[in-house]
């Protein structure tokens, strides 16, 4: 297959296509309709390209971006449901496995309820919250190498770990899960959603959390400690209601944010001795 039949477009904005709304154009953005696109692309690129899903957890450049970007299509966007198990394509925005879940009184995931993201994205970095990592329930997982090389990975193949996993440098491709029937499920949503919106700023543009928890402790509570809160730097402004956010006020741009990012990361190992490990993923 030649390249030249492959989506290709050319200087894409990614500020629309990332929550915090920053982002410079990609020079060459690829969406790949199959597996044999995504293993023309890899093989064309070298291997070195950006992988793009719903955008979340990701700060990108204002100035062009030179590494290939790639999408999945819409072909990796599917839901199949036999009784507990799913089968789920990477590209599958996870409000629409939650929405399964919830018509189904299946539990297991829907911890995850509120996170912006899609099934791939999540995997590739082990998304948890409320105590609870989606790898939990994970049994299998399809990934394709930098060389084209597709693989069906059982989970005791695979490493997950806080914020990490060994798909990081692998493009997912879909997964199979396995939950259970539980009638709690859609209060337990309803009380994650509410927590969420009391402690978490929803209603600004942002990544979600900057930075990982240190061992025994939050990095919110850290920064917060600093008397961060609030801080602003142009269009940027570390959140008053959760200080691991950093959002998008007004036109915020990539430096803003780094300032922000970089002071904080001063502040808690000038007052703590602790050095922040950043969450997010940087791109430029």
């Amino acid at each position: 297959m030649s390249i030249k039949k492959i989506e290709l477009r050319q200087h894409v904005d990614l500020k629309g296509l990332t929550t915090i709304k920053i982002g410079g154009p990609a020079r060459h953005f690829f969406v790949a309709h199959s597996r044999d696109d995504l293993a023309e692309i890899s093989k064309d690129t070298g291997g070195a390209w950006y992988l793009l899903g719903r955008g979340s957890n990701l700060l990108v450049k204002d100035s062009c971006i030179e590494k290939p970007v790639i999408t999945l299509g819409e072909e990796f966007d599917y839901l199949r449901a036999d009784n507990e198990t799913l089968e789920v394509g990477a590209a599958t925005p996870f409000s629409r496995v939650l929405n399964h879940c919830l018509k189904s009184d299946l539990s297991g995931v829907h911890n995850l309820a509120g996170i912006p993201a899609s099934c791939g994205g999540l995997l590739r970095m082990n998304a948890s919250s409320f105590k609870r990592e989606i790898s939990a329930c994970v049994t299998e997982v399809e990934a394709m190498d930098k060389s084209g090389t597709i693989s069906r990975i059982a989970k005791e193949a695979l490493f997950f770990g806080y914020r990490a996993s060994s798909l990081k440098d692998s493009i997912v491709l879909r997964a199979w899960f396995i939950l259970h029937r539980d009638t709690r499920v859609k209060n337990e949503v309803r009380n994650f959603l509410k927590i969420r919106r009391e402690t978490q700023e929803l209603s600004l543009p942002s990544c979600g959390c900057i930075f990982k928890n240190p061992p025994g402790t939050s990095a919110g509570f850290l920064i917060e400690q600093c008397g961060l809160k609030g801080l602003t730097k142009n269009g940027a402004q570390i959140s008053r209601k959760h200080a691991n956010f950093i959002v998008n006020v007004k036109n915020a741009s990539y430096e803003d944010v780094d300032y922000l990012t970089r002071f904080i990361k001063d502040s808690v190992y000038k007052k703590f001795g602790i050095i922040l490990e950043e969450e997010i993923e940087r791109w430029g």
